[in-house]
């Protein structure tokens, strides 16, 4: 898998084109519970960085969790 699919998947949810995306957005482009994506960034299970006060999961690492990588 690679982040075009990611991103084709964002086009057909109306969610902008990025290299990152917030949980909230990244819960929605997995099919997950943005719940289930803040405890799993929170615990550290899913890989993130910080910009200011805004967290943001790079799309790199949801290809890895749609690839079955351990996580949310």
């Amino acid at each position: 898998m690679n982040p075009e699919t990611i991103w084709r998947l964002a086009q057909e949810k109306g969610i902008p084109v990025r290299a990152a995306y917030t949980p909230r957005q990244a819960a929605e482009l997995l099919g997950i519970g943005k719940n289930a994506l803040y405890e799993a960034v929170r615990s550290g299970r899913v890989r993130h960085l910080r910009v200011g006060r805004i967290t943001y999961v790079p799309v790199s690492e949801l290809v890895r969790l749609l690839e079955g990588g351990r996580g949310a």
